[in-house]
């Protein structure tokens, strides 16, 4: 198969899951993480001659460090523009219980908890992955996935009580 054919599927076969990927870690803007993802994949497209495991890992692992470089800078333009955040009164998970509980506690989370989490959870990567993804050692993530989820659970307790 050709490079050409050997990009579009990879990017049909994948761009959903890693949109969901992004949203999930807390972007603004899911859909341009993934598309610039594509961009970085297809500059370093010699990477497509590697099997699918090892493209979908890379794949994976742009997303992460897309999410995270897009959050170091909108909290630099935060701190340096001097906004406060307020809250947004169309929130798609307004009125879903215990789905919009999960995210509220997954958002308040520190940025390698909750991409320990939701790499683990939603995208039910093994440990393995989900290290070279986050850039990080197994062990490391074993210690963000455990105290990510003291934190979500205690928020989720703390919900129920009230």
């Amino acid at each position: 198969m050709d490079e050409p054919d050997r990009f579009g599927d990879v990017f049909f076969t994948h761009a959903t899951r890693l949109v969901r990927l992004a949203a999930l870690l807390g972007d603004d803007d899911p859909e341009d993480v993934v598309q610039e993802s594509f961009c970085k994949l297809y500059a370093a497209r010699d990477r497509l001659l590697a099997d699918d495991a090892k493209v979908v890992a890379y794949l994976n692992r742009i997303v992460v460090n897309e999410v995270r470089s897009r959050h170091r800078r909108r909290r630099l333009a935060r701190r340096d523009a001097h906004l406060l955040v307020t809250e947004d009164a169309t929130d798609p998970n307004a009125g879903h219980g215990d789905r919009r509980a999960v995210v509220e506690a997954l958002a308040a989370l520190p940025p390698r908890q909750r991409e320990a989490l939701v790499l683990r959870f939603w995208m039910d990567l093994p440990l393995a992955e989900i290290a070279d993804a986050m850039g990080v050692r197994p062990g490391t993530v074993k210690s963000q996935i455990s105290r990510g989820l003291d934190v979500v659970g205690a928020a989720l307790r703390e919900e129920v009580e009230r």
